[in-house]
């Protein structure tokens, strides 16, 4: 069971592997980037972050076109910051993973490297050594990632995973809603002013609207989404996907036809309106039991490092 908790490094190694292949000539360049970048970006209880890690995971971004601002720069020291945080966690509760135990790991991700006729001629030593990365830095995350999934399961009881899924039935019994939203973006503002001239922006489509204003002509008019050429439509989402957590909050608890008040998410302010639904089937624990597993562990997961932030002495010298 405590596999599921690996599913992060999985997915760290294909942004690695996309990332090659959107921009194989680059893979050079980033790699003198990174190999320069010996100096201090942030330090979390006395241990370094230093810029190579940085400019790592930033040539990723780079090569998929998105501009790096601060924020985003400050995201992705966040984001390292967290790593390390659940690294010198599970250290001190000194539990043990075996060597054997990471080569399963390992053996998993070259399966699925063969599996893949794009990587298949690939060695994985020699994708991640085009990410200025290795083997052992590797190991290292699927060390902490097999450490905390044992943690987190011998602190959970099967009942506790019971009662979420009752609560929670929607999450996995395929219910899904469709929507269309008006989108101000908020990803490219710098200042609090900014910031707060968007939010009335919103707040002022908003009254539009509950004056009566055609909703899809509203959208036309105001979105900076692409959906707004097709009326805001962004089809069908079910709560646990790709939707984001504040607006799938928000969705599955309002009716078909209903319009939500201005929404805040790390994309922007957001005006939903729920055009359909599809209900859910029938289903028991016993049907979706890894999934709530998977689920549970995640919102166990973030309640952990949100304990082990607001405790840590963290200092960012960007």
């Amino acid at each position: 069971m405590h596999k599921k908790i690996v599913v992060p490094v999985m997915l760290s190694l294909l942004i690695l592997l996309i990332s090659n292949l959107l921009s194989s000539n680059e893979n050079t360049e980033a790699k003198t980037e990174v190999e320069a970048g010996d100096d201090v970006v942030a330090t979390v209880n006395g241990e370094e972050i230093f810029r190579k890690e940085l400019d790592r995971r930033l040539s990723v971004l780079k090569r998929m076109n998105q501009e790096v601002t601060r924020a985003v720069k400050i995201d992705v020291i966040n984001q390292l910051t967290k790593k390390v945080l659940l690294k010198q966690f599970v250290e001190g509760q000194d539990i043990g993973v075996s060597g054997g135990e990471i080569q399963g790991e390992l053996g998993k991700i070259d399966i699925f490297l063969k599996s893949n006729p794009g990587y298949s001629d690939k060695t994985l030593e020699e994708i991640l050594e085009t990410q200025g990365s290795s083997i052992g830095e590797l190991e290292d995350e699927i060390r902490t990632g097999l450490a905390l999934g044992k943690y987190l399961h011998n602190s959970v009881e099967e009942e506790d995973k019971i009662s979420y899924f009752e609560s929670n039935i929607s999450v996995f019994n395929g219910e899904k809603v469709k929507l269309s939203h008006i989108l101000i973006d908020t990803t490219k503002l710098k200042t609090a002013a900014e910031l707060e001239n968007a939010k009335q922006k919103i707040e002022e489509i908003k009254e539009e609207i509950d004056n009566g204003a055609d909703f899809a002509e509203t959208v036309r008019k105001y979105s900076t989404c692409p959906s707004a050429e097709n009326g805001g439509d962004i089809g069908f989402f079910q709560k646990n996907g790709t939707l984001v957590e504040e607006l799938a909050e928000v969705a599955f608890s309002m009716k078909v036809g209903e319009i939500s008040e201005p929404v805040k998410t790390q994309f922007g302010y957001h005006i939903i309106r729920v055009t359909d639904k599809e209900e859910g089937k029938d289903v028991s624990y016993k049907d979706v039991a890894d999934m709530v597993d998977f689920v549970y562990m995640q919102i166990k997961t973030e309640a952990l490092l949100k304990g082990l932030y607001e405790k840590a002495e963290i200092e960012i010298t960007l």
